[in-house]
């Protein structure tokens, strides 16, 4: 018994954490920006305990600012170089930091709707639409990515 207690310790004491790495803020509402390592993305749910589910990511990795008001979440990301749809392969998260994708989600309804953009000028044009001010800062952002 106590080989069998000795060696569920050694190997509870050498396992990995599970979990260590990840991280989770409120952007508002049910929209939550979590992290994996160094790979972010934008999740909605209920429930805050399932954001790392990949069902409930509306904006894959990496995000990498996002900003926010009472009725709308602006966000750029970087499209990962694997262009193959996937969430959870961790070796493949390397950002194409060549092509930038520009987010809005308007949730002024119960259901929010995703509105993405290929390039800056058509982002702006709609957050204009929108009635989203420019005065609205990213409070995200991460410099090393972008």
């Amino acid at each position: 018994m106590k080989k069998l207690f000795g060696l569920l310790l050694i190997f509870c004491l050498t396992s990995c954490y599970f979990g260590a790495n990840e991280s989770e803020s409120k952007i508002m509402k049910d929209f939550y920006l979590a992290s994996w390592d160094k790979t972010t993305w934008i999740a909605y749910s209920k429930d805050s305990d399932s954001i790392l589910e990949p069902k409930k990511i509306i904006i894959c990795h990496d995000v990498f600012a996002v900003g926010n008001n009472n009725d709308f979440i602006i966000a750029k990301q970087h499209p990962c170089e694997n262009a193959d749809r996937h969430y959870m392969d961790y070796d493949s998260f390397k950002p194409n930091k060549v092509i930038t994708n520009y987010y809005i989600i308007d949730t002024r309804n119960d259901r929010y709707k995703l509105h993405c953009y290929d390039n800056e000028r058509d982002f702006n044009e709609e957050r204009i639409r929108f009635g989203i001010p420019k005065s609205m800062s990213f409070k995200f952002y991460d410099k090393e990515l972008e």
